[in-house]
């Protein structure tokens, strides 16, 4: 076996070795973060549940003790005073905010309730058969959930027993309406359910998924839900999970007619609360990021390989013509040694000779320029990563307009992305001019201010998304610089994603764009200022090296093509820490010649 065969089963071998292990590790790591995530919206519902309804638990307690309400039972007939504890129970429902309150008596029969002036009050309404009512009627203390009877809405009830001389007069109830506990729910691409011992959904951040239950009921247990009453005539339907819901971690796919693939479900039972709330996540999403593993690992292999290969092919050919200048070099030797009178034939093969070379050498010239084509290919990518994005921003936001029917906003977001892919357009065409042994990109004489505007409009999303606000500070006149205008919005643009990612962790995001001019050395300064947590330690020489980054999805490269950009401009980067806190990043260009500023529109 050869040592390029050697080498190349090697390398291929460490290739499968770094998938298999890589992509075990990424999917393990995945899918524990997924857990932990779970876990932790777990705790933070639980407590927002708790602490809802806690803030009822003891007001009935109170309610018992008050004098309206005792005065109320002892004298039922009496209808001057069942209008005062109406009123009572009124003004101290809309004090807590709760749902209703109401007084039951001994019968169970609603003699007083906050909702008396409503069409469907719950006055004269009997529900001696709610669990809540016959705890309390016998001295207990009592809490419990159900679908209202009168009302039809979801409410947390709270009762208390009103005892006098020794007995138990009647019952004073609490409802909480929670509907209001769901308000903060809604999370992307999770699905959250409180479930009662049963498994049946009594709140979820999905309204369709409400009194149906987890898994199919038994029908012993059907019947005893039915009985309870405590989902009134609802028919209890199935969202038909398969698999084991009562572990803390588990998978578990939907049977026909949903089929919607594996969730994985997370459970946290609340005991006193007597439900139990889960966490539901597509398992799919651990499955995109272990296949994004997969694919940059490929593409990191394949641009070594192609790389190995150009060294190769031309480390050949140089060995190829090494071996024919010597034969060639032997060749005419040894004619002018053997005939003096072949001295012009062979002159004239040497000349052929050299000129084979020579156009040889042009063609390793084009080879060495391909090869640095391949070598910006990861920058390329990088410069066209922000218009994608912003094209993507573009047509998500113009399908929501379309949605609300704003077709001029939908019309704007056209003309942006219109003008976004124009730009894209010409990036491809430096790269095909390049390949056509082209001089390179031309710096042309153009004003500053327009292009500050131009940049501040592309970020525009970019800045609203991430709630950072960006002020300008402007030159009164403008200036006129020699650069390419492309290359530097895209630094410019760089400099400001850089500066937002460094706010991520922030509550007061805050970046200033300011432009600055030294009349003595003809220069303009342009600075990119942040709040942010700084540079540290890192010099601009680090900051520049080529895959140095702390972000999550960064290739660490924007800094080190900005550098060279503005070198091609005879411009210059450099960066610092604050006094004040963040960093600035600035970059300096010579000025052509100052000319009167226009007003801005």
């Amino acid at each position: 076996m050869s040592q390029r065969n050697r080498i190349l089963l090697i390398f291929f071998a460490f290739y499968f070795l770094c998938a298999f292990a890589g992509g075990h590790w990424v999917w393990n790591a995945s899918y524990q973060s997924l857990l932990d995530k779970h876990q932790s919206q777990l705790e933070r519902f639980s407590s927002h549940i708790q602490n809802k309804l806690d803030k009822y638990a003891h007001i009935p307690h109170l309610l018992s003790k008050d004098e309206p309400l005792v005065e109320a039972l002892l004298n039922p007939n009496n209808s001057a005073q069942r209008e005062i504890t109406n009123r009572y129970l009124e003004s101290v429902n809309d004090v807590i905010a709760a749902a209703d309150t109401y007084l039951i008596d001994k019968w169970g029969t609603t003699i007083a309730a906050s909702n008396w002036r409503k069409e469907r009050s719950f006055i004269g309404r009997n529900f001696a058969f709610r669990p809540y009512f016959k705890q309390a009627i016998i001295g207990q203390r009592a809490e419990y959930y159900a679908l209202g009877s009168t009302s039809g809405k979801r409410g947390y009830y709270y009762s208390y027993p009103l005892v006098y001389a020794g007995g138990v007069l009647g019952v004073v109830v609490v409802k909480m309406d929670l509907s209001k506990i769901e308000d903060n729910w809604q999370q992307p691409k999770s699905i959250f359910v409180a479930s009662d011992p049963n498994g049946i959904i009594f709140m979820s951040s999905r309204s369709d998924w409400l009194f149906k239950s987890l898994q199919p009921l038994d029908e012993p247990k059907a019947a005893e839900v039915w009985a309870s009453r405590q989902y009134l005539d609802t028919t209890i339907e199935s969202l038909g999970f398969v698999g084991d819901m009562g572990l803390t971690h588990t998978e578990a796919k939907q049977g026909y007619p949903y089929n919607k693939g594996t969730l994985v479900i997370s459970s946290l039972p609340l005991k006193d609360l007597k439900l139990t709330i889960r966490v539901l996540s597509p398992k799919q999403s651990v499955v995109w990021i272990t296949m994004g593993y997969l694919l940059v690992l490929t593409l990191v292999f394949t641009v070594l390989f192609l790389v190995g290969q150009l060294i190769y092919h031309r480390q050949q050919r140089h060995l190829q013509l090494e071996r024919i200048q010597q034969e060639a070099n032997q060749k005419l030797e040894y004619q002018v040694m053997a005939r003096t009178a072949e001295l012009q034939a062979e002159i004239a093969q040497r000349i052929e000779t050299e000129q084979t070379l020579r156009l040889t050498q042009d063609e390793l010239v084009q080879a060495a320029k391909l090869a640095v084509l391949g070598q910006m290919s990861a920058s390329i990518s990088h410069e066209l990563n922000n218009p994608l994005a912003a094209i993507r921003s573009f047509a998500e936001n113009g399908k929501l307009f379309l949605e609300k029917e704003k077709f001029e906003r939908v019309e704007d977001n056209l003309t942006r992305i219109s003008a976004l892919t124009d730009r894209m357009a010409n990036i491809s065409q430096q790269l095909r001019s390049f390949a056509k042994k082209t001089s390179g990109n031309e710096l042309v004489h153009t004003h500053l201010l327009p292009i500050i505007a131009s940049v501040k409009e592309l970020m525009k999303p970019a800045l609203k998304s991430a709630r950072v606000t960006l002020d300008t500070n402007l030159l009164e006149q403008d200036v006129e610089v020699q650069i390419n205008t492309i290359q530097l919005e895209q630094v410019l643009v760089n400099l400001l994603t850089n500066a937002i990612e460094a706010l991520k962790e922030r509550d007061d995001k805050q970046v200033v764009l300011s432009v600055e001019q030294d009349s003595e050395a003809k220069l303009v300064w342009i600075h990119v200022d942040d709040n942010g947590t700084g540079l540290g330690d890192f010099t601009l020489s680090e900051l520049c090296e080529p895959f140095l980054t702390n972000k999550q999805n960064g290739l660490g490269l924007g800094l080190s093509i900005s550098q060279q950009i503005l070198a091609g401009m005879n411009g210059k980067l450099s960066a610092q820490n604050r006094e004040q806190g963040g960093a600035r990043f600035s970059l300096c260009l010579p000025i052509v010649s100052p000319i009167a500023a226009q007003p801005e529109g």
